[in-house]
């Protein structure tokens, strides 16, 4: 009867699953099935980016990606002392880059995965990935939210004049918030967060108050809370 010892049952359970090369026309059809999602990454954040700055450089680290992950994916499947060399190296690694976009995150995460996808050989994963992302980011982005299109920065000298601005945006059914309120000696100054359509002469309105000093009204993104 024979006997086998541990190193025996490593080697044909563990390294067995182990290639120890990988063809030429597998690295090439791997890596331009890989270079072909992330063009469609990179434009698809292109398509749908609605950060104040437009990054072409992020954009273009980001999509590639998934070929650096692609072909490390094929080298860990090749080798396994690649592989758990791999994997010490990766967890030293300490990415310090900030992500000030949360829909930034999610394109990095997707051009990772579709590397790993891809470099396991699984393609038709990576394509209904891509469709349903991109489906996804294209419905959501059009869903109606409450948005604040203005800021209202008014200075004025009377606290009395804040409920004649309130009793103006009442009148033209703007929907408001008292986002910052500072006093001083010689002046207060009130930031409203706005909500609403009816705002083409609510400065003229305002600035014609006798304690109003200055009124400024400011477009910016986001969406309201009320």
């Amino acid at each position: 009867m024979d006997s086998f010892s541990f190193s025996d049952i490593f080697k044909n359970k563990f390294l067995a699953n182990f290639t120890n090369n990988i063809s030429l026309s597998t690295v090439v059809i791997t890596l331009a099935v890989a270079f072909a999602f992330a063009l469609i990454i990179f434009f698809v954040y292109k398509l749908v980016c609605d950060n104040v700055v437009y990054s072409k450089k992020f954009n273009v680290t980001m999509s590639l990606m998934t070929l650096v992950t692609a072909a490390v994916v094929m080298s860990m499947q090749a080798n396994v002392v690649v592989s758990l060399g791999m994997v010490g190296a990766l967890s030293i690694v300490r990415f310090r880059t900030a992500i000030k976009e949360p829909k930034d995150l999610l394109f990095l995460f997707w051009s990772i995965s579709n590397g790993i996808i891809i470099g396991a050989g699984v393609y038709s994963l990576a394509c209904v990935l891509a469709v349903t992302l991109t489906l996804g980011l294209l419905l959501f982005d059009r869903l109606p939210g409450n948005k604040i299109p203005y800021l209202l920065v008014v200075s004025f000298t009377d606290f009395d004049t804040e409920k004649k601005i309130s009793s103006v945006l009442e009148k033209n059914k703007i929907k408001f918030r008292v986002k910052s309120r500072n006093a001083s000696a010689s002046k207060i100054d009130i930031i409203y967060e706005l909500s609403g359509e009816n705002v083409n002469d609510l400065l003229k309105e305002i600035s014609n108050f006798e304690t109003v000093m200055a009124a400024n009204l400011l477009t910016q993104d986001g969406e309201c809370q009320f």
